[in-house]
Parts: C-alpha cells; structure tokens; sequence
C-alpha cells in the first residue's frame, strides 16, 4: 500500500520576491560575461568604445546584485538571521549553497571591475589623449563624460575616485585575468538562476526540468544582459558607432536563441516529460498573458526587433542616432521587464507533483 504525500502549488510558497531575485541573478551573471568580453575586445582591439560597453555591463550585472538579494531577504520571515546562513552553508551537493557562494564572488569582482573600467584617467573607456593639437576637453582625458562619472563629479568625489582606481588597477593582461576568474563565478549565478528553480531532490516541478530550464535562463540571461548595457551606453555616453551596433546585433542573436529555447520547451517538454503537461498547459493558458504577452513578446521578440533594427538602420544611414538611441533604450527596459516576467510565469504555472511513500 502506498500513499501520495501532496503539496501546494510553488507560488503559495514561493512569492513574487523570488522570481525577481532569480531573473535579476541571471540578468546579473548575463550582465558580466557579456561586459567581460566587450573587456577583452576594448584591450585587444584599442576600442574605448567596447570599454564604455563594459563600463555599462558591468554597472547592469552589480545592479542586480545589489537589488536582487535584498528582495529575496524581503520574502523571508527573518532577514537578518538568513544573511548569516551562508557564513555556516557547508553542502556543497546543493545549489543553494554553490550559489550563494557564487553570488558573494561575482559581486567582489563585479565591484573591482566596474571601478577599473569606469574610474580612472588610465581607464579602458576614456578617450583617447590628444597629441596633436586636439581639443583640451580629449586631452585632459574629458574627465566627467558618462552617467556614473557625471554623477560622482557633482558630488566632488571625482578625482578620489579616480586615483584610487588608478593606484590599485592591476595591468591590463592582470586585470582581465582576474577578470576570467571572477567569470567563472558570473557563469555559476547564470547557472543558479536556473537550479534555484529546478534544484529540488525530488523534481517535483516538472515545468522546471533542468534540461530545458537552463537553457531558457543562459540564453535570455547573457541576451538581456548584453541588450541592457547597449541601452544604458547608447543613453549615459551617446556611443552609438559600430562597436555598439555589433553589440546589439549580438544581443539580438542571444535572444533568439532564447526564444528557441522557449518555443522548444513548450512543444518538447511533455513529450519528454508527461507530468510537465499541466504546468505547460498553464503558461500557454491561465498564464499566456504573462508569459506570452509579456515575457516572450515584450521581453525577447520587441528587443530582437528594437535592437537588430536600430543597428541595422544605423548601419545603412536610414535612422538618425535619436532613434537609434531611443530604440536601445525602450529595448533595454523591455528585456528586463520580460526577464522578470518569464521567471514570474515559470513560477506561476509550476505544480508539484506527489511524493508517493510505502506505507
């Protein structure tokens, strides 16, 4: 004889705080590795515009940081008592553990290398010193250009700042190997945006089958990631050249391997995995307005557009940077909106199925 241990559905336990912490991981952990290759593309190929990219991504990838967790902390019954939990987490066969390890790393190197690329005279963004006759403003290394910068300048911390990154910014070969090392921890938060959902020992989510999950979450993380940046780079430095436009031909592409990836699970999951049936039939359902609506069309579909088209029509002088600007931007607040609202509706459809115990 047997008998079936029944739970609730997934959202009666797990809020709306979690789905916003686990799409602003993925969107963080994206955020970096893409800012860390435009990183690599500024030094190799002396593109202070890949730099100004990397500036920006790297800004994206620490805002998810600092905003994600302390949701999540919102969610929990005591706060304070679960930001000493991972000081004392020693299982490192769950991923709640390797993740919150992870996060604690990519949020060091996230810090360091969002100061090395944004602050500093020597700093892989600025442009390029005057030799001959130039303008003052480029040979003074144009001090207070750019969002972040503008910011800490009206504050008169500026030159602080700078020395600081200066004086501690290792060579540029040093500075991006560290970089690689603090990637492997971006890789593992994009890999723990998919396991915080699919980790449970006994995969009583089916919806949330790891196979297909994770990647969902690499692909839309490392597109929304990319297309941010672009955005936030095209509207705080006015950089819209032809570095830019790759970049966001690039974003593009990552989306679409998203939406692929989406469009294969909702028609390949319950064949592979019956009991995932219903929580399929609930995001094409009860939740297509969510899912379909907002996270697919308004979080991958409009960026793939927004993004390939402004760089396409910049590229064949049919679009002015006005609206090349506006279009990355209106792409970025999309993207994140859809990463949010992807993450909400996997969370929302989800249902247990029962653990059968003897009796």
């Amino acid at each position: 004889m047997s008998v079936e241990v029944t739970f609730e559905l997934p959202y009666t336990q797990w809020d709306w705080q979690v789905a916003v912490y686990v799409a602003l991981l993925g969107l963080a952990g994206g955020a970096y590795l893409t800012a860390y290759v435009a990183d690599v593309l500024s030094h190799r190929l002396n593109a202070p515009e890949y730099g100004r990219l990397a500036s920006s991504g790297y800004l994206i990838g620490l805002a998810g940081i600092l905003i994600g967790p302390p949701i999540l902390l919102s969610h929990l019954a005591t706060p304070f008592r679960a930001m000493l939990v991972p000081l004392s987490m020693t299982n490192f066969g769950s991923w709640m553990t390797i993740g919150a390890y992870m996060l604690g790393g990519l949020a060091v190197g996230t810090v360091l290398m969002f100061a090395w690329t944004s602050f500093g005279k020597a700093r892989p963004s600025a442009p390029e010193v005057a030799t001959d006759g130039g303008s003052a403003k480029a040979a003074t290394g144009d001090r207070t250009v750019g969002g972040v910068r503008g910011i800490v300048s009206r504050v008169g911390l500026l030159d602080t700042i700078d020395t600081v990154a200066d004086t501690t910014r290792p060579s540029g070969p040093a500075r991006l190997g560290l970089g690689a090392f603090f990637g492997l921890f971006a890789a593992g938060v994009l890999v723990y945006s998919a396991m915080a959902l699919g980790s449970g020992p006994y995969d009583r989510v089916p919806l949330w089958d790891k196979t297909f999950l994770l990647p969902v979450q690499i692909f839309s993380g490392l597109g929304a990631g990319l297309v941010a940046a672009v955005g936030l780079t095209a509207v705080t430095e006015r950089s819209l050249g032809r570095e830019l436009q790759t970049a966001a031909l690039s974003g593009a592409g990552l989306l679409v391997l998203a939406l692929i990836a989406l469009v294969v699970t909702v028609l390949a999951l319950p064949a592979q995995v019956p009991e995932a049936q219903s929580g399929v039939d609930n995001l094409v359902g009860s939740y297509a307005w969510l899912f379909v609506g907002v996270g697919v069309v308004v979080g991958v579909v409009v960026p793939i557009a927004l993004t390939a088209g402004a760089a396409l029509g910049q590229r064949r002088d049919a679009l002015a940077p006005s609206g090349a600007t506006t279009a990355y931007a209106l792409a970025a607040v999309c993207v994140i909106v859809g990463k949010v609202a992807l993450t909400l509706s996997y969370l929302l459809a989800g249902e247990f199925t029962p653990i059968v115990l003897p009796m």
